[in-house]
C-alpha cells in the first residue's frame, strides 16, 4: 500500500462540543494520499463517540502528558512525508490540502510550507476575526515573526524527518512548546515555503488552551515564554538575540503591568528584577507602557483591561 504523503495529527481531551465541525472541514479534502490521526487523552464527554463515526480516522486514546506529548505520538505514527497538526476545535479552510500538495511539487527543497491564518470568534450569530495573518513579511520563519508576532504552528506543514531532527515538541512546556520548536526551526535554517492561501483557522473561545488572554491560563503562558525566551537568549547572538531581548522586555513589562493592577507587590519586584537583568533601560520600558495604558484606564472608569477580561470569563461561567 502506497504510504500517504500528508499526515493530519489531531490530538483532542474532551472536544465534543467542537470536534464534529473539525471533522467536518477536513472531509471533503480527504483523498487516498491522506491519513488522519486523532490522539485522545482518554476523554470522557463523547469526543471519542463522535470521532467514531468517522471511518477515515485512525484513533488512539491513551493517557498522556498533555498536548504535545499527543502531538508528537502523533509525529511518530505518522505514515506520511509530510505532518500537519489540526487541533480538535479548528478548521481546515477548503482548499488547503490542495494548497499543500502544489507547494509541495512545486518547491521539492522545502521542509516546511506555510499558509495564512485567522482567529475567529462567534460574535452575533456570526463570526468575527480577531487577528489575522496573510502577509508574506509575516509568516516568514525569523525569530521576530515566532517571538514578536503570532507563531501559527497550525498554519505550516513540516516533512516529518526534519521535524524529527529537531526532536519534536518539548515536554518542559504545556502552553508554548510550539513557540519553542519554532525558534529552533528558524535558527536551524530550516527552509520554509511560503504560500498567499488561507491555510488555517483558528476558533478563538474561553475554553482554549492558545487563547488566553484574560484567563485562567495566561500569567501560566507568560510565565513559559519567558522561560522560552530565557533559553533561547542564552544560545543566540546578533540580531536574534535582540528580538529575544525585545521579547523578554515585552514579557517583562507585561507581567509587572498585571502585578500592579493586582498590587502584588512582591510579584512587581520580581518582574523589575527578571526586567532588568537583560536590559539596564528596563524600567524605561515600564513607564512608557504605564504612561501608554493611562487613557484607556481613563475611559474605563478607573478599571484595567485585565480586570474587565477576568468579569467576563466569570460571568461566562
Amino acid at each position: 500500500m502506497q504510504q500517504p504523503l500528508i499526515s493530519i495529527i489531531t490530538p483532542s481531551f474532551n472536544a465534543g462540543g467542537t470536534i464534529g465541525e473539525t471533522m467536518e472541514s477536513l472531509l471533503p479534502q480527504l483523498s487516498g494520499d491522506v491519513e488522519h490521526l486523532l490522539i485522545d487523552a482518554c476523554s470522557s464527554d463523547g469526543t471519542l463517540d463522535i470521532a467514531r463515526k468517522y471511518p477515515h480516522l485512525t484513533l488512539l486514546s491513551e493517557r498522556d502528558h498533555g498536548i504535545y506529548d499527543g502531538m508528537n505520538k502523533g509525529a511518530a505514527l505518522a505514515k506520511g512525508e509530510w505532518i500537519l497538526f489540526l487541533q480538535a476545535d479548528d478548521w481546515l479552510p477548503a482548499g488547503t490540502i490542495e494548497t499543500y500538495r502544489k507547494a509541495i511539487l512545486e518547491d521539492p527543497m522545502a521542509s516546511v510550507i506555510c499558509g495564512s491564518a485567522e482567529a475567529v470568534k462567534e460574535s452575533q450569530g456570526g463570526w468575527s476575526v480577531v487577528w489575522s495573518v496573510t502577509e508574506t513579511s509575516r509568516k516568514l520563519l525569523t525569530a521576530e515573526n515566532i517571538a514578536l508576532g503570532e507563531p501559527m504552528i497550525n498554519a505550516r506543514l513540516f516533512k516529518k524527518r526534519a521535524f524529527e531532527e529537531l526532536g519534536g515538541f518539548s515536554l518542559d512546556y504545556t502552553l508554548a512548546s510550539d513557540r519553542d520548536f519554532l525558534l529552533k526551526a528558524s535558527a536551524a535554517g530550516m527552509n520554509q515555503r511560503e504560500v498567499d492561501v488561507m491555510t488555517y483557522r483558528y476558533r478563538w473561545h474561553s475554553g482554549s488552551s492558545t487563547m488566553t488572554e484574560g484567563n485562567a491560563l495566561t500569567a501560566r503562558l507568560s510565565q513559559e515564554n519567558l522561560a522560552i525566551a530565557k533559553a533561547h537568549l542564552q544560545k543566540s547572538n546578533g540580531r536574534t538575540k535582540g528580538v529575544l531581548r525585545q521579547w523578554h522586555d515585552r514579557l517583562t513589562v507585561q507581567a509587572a503591568m498585571n502585578a500592579l493592577e493586582e498590587c502584588r507587590w512582591g510579584d512587581l519586584l520580581k518582574c523589575f528584577k527578571e526586567g532588568g537583568s537583560e536590559n539596564p533601560g528596563w524600567i524605561a520600558c515600564f513607564t512608557t507602557e504605564i504612561l501608554r495604558s493611562l487613557p484607556g484606564f481613563v475611559s474605563r472608569g478607573g478599571r484595567t483591561k485585565s480586570r474587565i477580561l477576568k468579569l467576563k470569563e466569570r460571568s461566562l461561567r
